[in-house]
């Protein structure tokens, strides 16, 4: 009995000096307040965010539909929680179970966030439990406002375009604060797999499935109050030929010929006259006098 004491405290002193160490190193690994209100090179992809810097733009300076689409779609809840929806992770947890893998995530733009600045791609029980406490202190540091800009100026959009700014100047060639709606959509549709959905950008032609997902977007958008009525149907329609050029109408060559309400025909309904037509009548007209050279031949023949 006493041996199975003293080998139940060593092995209850070991698990508590591990628990100690793990907890240790845990709270060591949190960011500071500095690191994360100042200016880092992330970690996941080793970019420079530099809230002031040439290449950040201020959410005053992004524009209003792209802010909203992006809560929408990545995080609908984002001016509630705390850093966590324990809603969307219970379901992602459900859906996941019910599949046997992966198919759904239910991390928020906070954890978004963290993991982008402060964790590497590597995953493991050890960086989800890093992540929670990162989250918890970016909560308590910033505002959500501040989070959101972060996140829209470190967010992958495409293979080697990081923020919102390079993603706005490479895809529509403009700033942050001229993106039209569609526009916006098309930049947060790219977000859960950037380099695999962008590839209708280079096509110069929506895929059944981003011209589907960006209509969910819209709708959401629609339904939630983002965007009015009017603004949601016309998006709708421009996606049949988003992201190319807006179709120039075609005139054929009936809607060329042109009438003369000064010249009609015998029954009094005007001439129409067709291209040829049209080019004598210019010939025809250029060989007429004017008045000022009718009067100079009259004096000459007097």
């Amino acid at each position: 009995m006493k041996k199975w004491l003293a080998r139940f405290g060593f092995f209850l002193s070991l698990f508590s000096f591990i628990g100690f160490v793990i907890g240790v190193s845990l709270w060591l690994s949190i960011p500071s307040k500095e690191e994360i209100q100042g200016c880092i090179i992330t970690t996941m992809f080793e970019i420079k965010l530099c809230p002031g810097s040439a290449n950040y733009v201020k959410l005053s300076g992004i524009a209003q539909h792209l802010k909203k689409a992006v809560v929408v779609a990545e995080d609908s809840l984002f001016y509630q929680h705390k850093g966590f929806d324990w809603e969307a992770i219970q379901m992602s947890f459900e859906k996941n179970l019910a599949e046997g893998r992966y198919v759904r995530g239910g991390s928020t733009i906070t954890q978004q966030l963290a993991k982008n600045m402060f964790l590497s791609k590597k995953k493991s029980l050890w960086r989800k439990f890093r992540e929670a406490l990162i989250t918890n202190e970016i909560e308590k540091t910033l505002k959500k406002n501040e989070i959101l800009e972060r996140y829209l100026n470190i967010v992958q959009f495409g293979k080697n375009i990081f923020g919102v700014k390079s993603a706005s100047r490479f895809y529509f060639k403009k700033h942050p604060s001229e993106l039209t709606l569609n526009e916006s959509v098309f930049l947060v549709f790219l977000l859960p797999s950037p380099e695999k959905y962008s590839h209708s950008f280079f096509r110069k032609e929506l895929t059944a499935f981003a011209r589907k997902r960006m209509k969910v977007l819209l709708n959401s958008m629609y339904k939630t109050g983002k965007v009015s009525s009017s603004e949601y149907q016309e998006s709708v329609a421009q996606l049949s030929y988003f992201p190319g050029p807006v179709p120039q109408p075609i005139i054929s060559d009936a809607e060329t010929e042109f009438e003369d309400p000064l010249m009609s025909d015998e029954d009094g309904e005007p001439d129409v006259f067709s291209k040829e037509e049209q080019t004598d009548l210019l010939e025809d007209m250029e060989t007429i006098p004017t008045l000022e050279q009718l009067e100079r031949e009259s004096i000459e023949e007097n």
